[in-house]
C-alpha cells in the first residue's frame, strides 16, 4: 500500500508540472492581508487572481493562510492525500526571500514611501530629502512611525531623525494589528506626523480614510535601496506551469497595472534585470 501512495503522489507530481490548473485555478493567499488579499477576495492579488481565471476559463479556488514563517509549507507544498493534489500552484506577490519554489519575472516594482496628511505643514515635502530642509524646531517636533529594520527606517537613523522614530514591530503574520492602522488610526488621528511605510499599503489606506493624505515615494540615493520587485511563484518542478503564469503575466499586463493602480500602488519602473529570461533549472 506504501508503494501505491508513493506511486500516485509521484503521478500527480508529473501530471502537475503540466498544467495543475486545467479545472480550477488555486491560489495561496492570506485570509487577512488588504490590500493584496483577503477572504473577501477584495484584495488585488484576488483581483489579479480573478483575472487569471477568467482567461483560463476555470474557477478559482483558495488555500489560506497568514503569511508568515511557514506560508510556503503550509500553501504551496502541502499535499492532500484524500484529493492526490496540492492545496494550491500559485502564490500571487512574492519577494527574493522566495525559497519554496520557483518565480516568475518580476511583474512590478514598489517602493516605501512617506505618507503624511495635507495642511500639516509639509506641503513642501515632495521627497524625503525635503525633511531636510525643514525648520530646525520643526523637525525636532516630527513625531515620525516606521517599521524597525525597514530600508526607510534605516534612512530616517542615517539622516539624525531618531528621536523622532515611533518604531512599530514588523507585521508577524498574526492579526492581531494591521500594519494599516498606522495610516487609518495613527496618522489620522495625529499620533503621528509621518507614517514611512511600504508603498502598497499606504497607497490603499489614503485611499480608504476620511482625510488628505499625500503620498511621497522613496527613490535610491547614494546605494540605497527603497524599491523592490515582486513576482509570482510555483512550486520546484513545474516549469510548464511557471512557464504558463509567465504567460498570463506578459499577455495581461496593462490589465494588471490598471488593477495595482485603481488599489493606489506606487509603481517603480521595472529594471533591466527584471526583464531577463527565467532561469531553466531543475531545482
Amino acid at each position: 500500500m506504501a508503494g501505491l501512495l508513493v506511486a500516485t503522489h509521484a503521478f500527480a507530481q508529473k501530471d502537475d508540472a503540466q498544467n495543475p490548473a486545467s479545472e480550477t485555478l488555486r491560489v495561496c493567499a492570506d485570509p487577512s492581508n488588504m490590500p493584496f488579499s483577503n477572504e473577501e477576495r477584495e484584495g488585488f492579488e484576488n483581483k489579479i487572481a480573478a483575472l487569471f481565471g477568467e482567461k483560463l476559463d476555470v474557477p478559482v479556488e483558495y488555500a489560506w493562510a497568514a503569511e508568515q514563517m511557514g506560508f510556503g509549507r503550509n500553501t504551496l507544498k502541502r499535499w492532500i492525500s484524500e484529493e492526490n493534489r496540492y492545496a494550491c500552484d500559485l502564490v500571487i506577490s512574492i519577494g527574493s526571500g522566495f525559497d519554496v519554489g520557483k518565480a516568475t519575472r518580476p511583474y512590478y516594482r514598489s517602493t516605501y514611501v512617506m505618507a503624511f496628511r495635507e495642511d500639516h505643514g509639509l506641503d513642501s515635502v515632495e521627497a524625503p530629502d525635503d525633511l531636510l530642509d525643514l525648520p530646525e524646531d520643526q523637525l525636532e517636533s516630527l513625531r515620525i512611525g516606521a517599521f524597525t529594520g525597514s530600508p526607510a527606517a534605516n534612512w530616517l537613523i542615517e539622516n539624525g531623525f531618531i528621536d523622532q522614530i515611533v518604531s512599530y514591530r514588523a507585521q508577524s503574520g498574526g492579526y492581531d494589528s494591521d500594519p494599516g492602522d498606522m495610516i487609518t488610526d495613527d496618522l489620522v488621528g495625529d499620533d503621528i506626523d509621518i507614517a514611512v511605510i511600504w508603498g502598497p499599503i499606504a497607497g490603499y489606506y489614503a485611499k480608504q480614510v476620511d482625510a488628505d493624505i499625500t503620498v511621497v515615494p522613496f527613490t535610491r540615493a547614494d546605494g540605497s535601496q527603497f524599491d523592490f520587485p515582486v513576482s509570482m511563484g510555483v512550486r520546484y518542478g513545474n516549469d510548464a506551469w511557471l512557464e504558463k503564469v509567465q504567460s498570463l503575466i506578459d499577455d495581461n499586463r496593462e490589465e494588471i497595472i490598471a488593477i495595482l493602480e485603481d488599489y493606489g500602488v506606487p509603481l517603480v519602473p521595472l529594471r533591466e534585470e527584471d526583464r531577463q529570461p527565467m532561469e531553466d533549472d531543475d531545482d
